[in-house]
């Protein structure tokens, strides 16, 4: 069913199901998924494993071969590996890899979706939000250590620092400053701080209670139900805004 939903390879779901566990973390996430069938076609160029070989001494997690030793750079689902790791790097790739990357990236995130879906079927809460924290990743072209701010266009690392250096640190930071001092912080042009101000009013801004049900009869291996309730401020809709993922 997971398959049909999402239009991807059965085989897929069985390494899914075969390889997610109650410990799957991003790293884990990112080699898992780099594995779908879906990505067996990706080429590998003649010319090309001494430079993905080099971009692989880039990125913070070192691809490895499934029995130990060195990984095989003419392994697609390794190049595949090294470039979503580079995308969410930002790093410059050429353009038959940029190409190769938009191609995987078209693909990643209903593979994710997959993940999340058969994690929750197991009732693995963290490997769950972890890999709905990577869809958001794959999606903004950053990890999730990176700051917030970098979610916003034109957000480059120097205006990040000065953000940093203010104790402006989320866009809700960036929303509730003074349009002057908002103005002189960022040092942008009208039209990128109009393309901040799109981004941020599509932002959502989501409000979470919760209620105990009968939480005076409850007793040690007892079931607790928990009325939770998600209210999600009005604002404008729209489609999210992220420049580094293929618009399609």
């Amino acid at each position: 069913m997971i398959a049909a939903y999402y239009y991807i390879n059965y085989t897929t779901i069985e390494l899914f199901s075969l390889s997610l566990n109650s410990k799957t973390k991003i790293r884990g996430l990112l080699e898992i998924i780099s594995s779908a069938a879906e990505y067996e076609d990706i080429p590998v160029r003649h010319h090309e494993q001494n430079v993905l070989r080099q971009l692989a001494q880039k990125l913070p997690n070192k691809p490895t071969a499934s029995g130990g030793g060195q990984p095989k750079y003419n392994d697609p689902h390794v190049k595949t590996n090294l470039l979503l790791q580079a995308h969410l790097c930002r790093l410059q790739l050429g353009t038959e890899l940029q190409r190769d990357t938009e191609i995987v990236l078209s693909k990643a995130i209903r593979l994710i979706q997959a993940c999340v879906d058969v994690l929750s079927s197991n009732g693995w809460l963290s490997p769950a939000v972890a890999a709905m924290e990577l869809a958001q990743m794959v999606t903004q072209a950053m990890w999730s250590k990176d700051s917030y701010l970098k979610q916003l266009p034109h957000f480059t690392n120097d205006v990040i620092k000065r953000c940093a250096d203010k104790n402006v640190e989320t866009v809700f930071d960036i929303m509730e400053l003074e349009d002057e001092d908002r103005s002189k912080l960022l040092q942008l042009t009208d039209s990128q701080m109009a393309d901040v101000a799109r981004f941020c009013n599509r932002y959502p801004n989501i409000e979470l209670t919760y209620e105990v049900m009968d939480k005076d009869r409850i007793h040690s291996g007892s079931s607790v139900h928990v009325a939770v309730q998600l209210e999600r401020e009005d604002e404008v809709s729209g489609p999210v805004i992220a420049p580094f993922f293929p618009q399609v």
